[in-house]
């Protein structure tokens, strides 16, 4: 599997444009070949190998774009192709996309956004292998984690690691099978991962509480998660539990209102430690609880929002070591090099 940083082919006639666009992708983790002409693109698509292709459609007056695009799905048919165009509309939109465009991007483009957009298609590609094994997984989740949420809201550093430290603890304690156990582990990687396609990001760091529109919105993330991560067979338990990670043991949960045995036993677990890390977590409008407050609030919702039997474990371990794990977000975000926030 790709393991350095991913190669993009960036193509533009304006030269100026895509040495910009290039350094930020630099800096954003890709490594870029500028090309000027689709001549060039293609004779560079003959002898370089690229996991991304970015092109724009129109050269000096005339639709060239897709010139690209088919040199593409013949050469290197593995690399995702984002084309670009300036006009505000262009016939050949849904053409591309269903010859195999993974997006249609209006200009101008931007690069930050861009770079995550190129991250997400070569990550969801490299999922699709057939040769990956568990730490490939873990990998790839990480790095589409890191490179889409964590950008968007910093300070969620490390709480997919967290949570996924968490819930491979309690697992093991409640007996669950090693396959199991590292599907629920990547699952607490990506839990999160459907909040970049929410249709409006500002308020994953508004500071103060949600709305009720904003939430209705948030509520949607745990669908859109198990939707995003897409359809490989590596994934299909690992989607289960994204979307079950807001499901509450009583049935008042999201987005199925799904209760009891119906959320399936690692969706239970990771429902429980997905609210203690966030719990634990110091945002612009709360401190983080302590952890008296953080006990007696699992002990209240037993039977409620949280299974009792993933609790008989969890209290214990909180117990034990609630203090070193309530000050774990705090850790992670120094390391990070963020100020907590005041």
């Amino acid at each position: 599997m790709q393991t350095d940083r991913p190669r993009v082919l960036l193509v533009d006639d304006e030269l100026g444009t895509i040495e910009v666009i290039g350094a930020v992708l630099e800096h954003q983790g890709l490594t870029v070949t500028l090309a000027r002409s689709t001549r060039e693109a293609i004779r560079l698509l003959r002898t370089t190998p690229f996991e991304a292709v970015v092109s724009d459609v129109v050269f000096e007056g005339n639709s060239e774009g897709g010139a690209v695009l088919a040199a593409c799905r013949e050469l290197q048919p593995e690399a995702a192709v984002l084309l670009m165009t300036g006009y505000p509309a262009v016939d050949g939109a849904v053409a591309a996309i269903k010859n195999g465009a993974i997006d249609y991007l209006q200009k101008p483009i931007d690069p930050v956004v861009l770079a995550a957009t190129l991250h997400r298609a070569i990550n969801r590609r490299a999922i699709t292998s057939e040769s990956l094994d568990y730490q490939d997984l873990v990998n790839i989740l990480s790095n589409m984690v890191a490179q889409t949420i964590e950008r968007v809201d910093p300070y969620t550093a490390g709480h997919g690691e967290r949570t996924r430290k968490y819930c491979k603890t309690i697992a093991v304690k409640l007996g669950l099978d090693r396959h199991t156990t590292e599907r629920l582990e990547l699952a607490a990687i990506a839990h999160d991962y459907g909040k970049i396609y929410l249709d409006d990001l500002t308020f994953l760091t508004k500071k103060g509480p949600l709305t009720q529109k904003e939430y209705r919105e948030v509520q949607r993330h745990p669908g859109l998660g198990a939707e995003k991560l897409g359809d490989s067979p590596h994934l299909t338990e690992v989607c289960r539990y994204v979307a079950e990670h807001h499901e509450k043991w009583d049935g008042t949960g999201y987005p199925d209102r799904k209760r009891g045995d119906e959320i399936s036993p690692a969706g239970r677990i990771l429902g429980v430690v997905e609210v203690f890390d966030s719990l634990s977590t110091k945002r612009s409008y709360k401190e983080p609880w302590g952890l008296p407050k953080t006990l007696d609030f699992f002990e209240a919702q037993s039977g409620r929002a949280f299974d009792p039997e993933v609790l008989e474990v969890f209290l214990p371990l909180l117990e034990v070591h609630g203090e070193d794990w309530l000050r774990a977000p705090e850790r992670d975000i120094g390391a990070a090099g963020l100020a907590v926030q005041g």
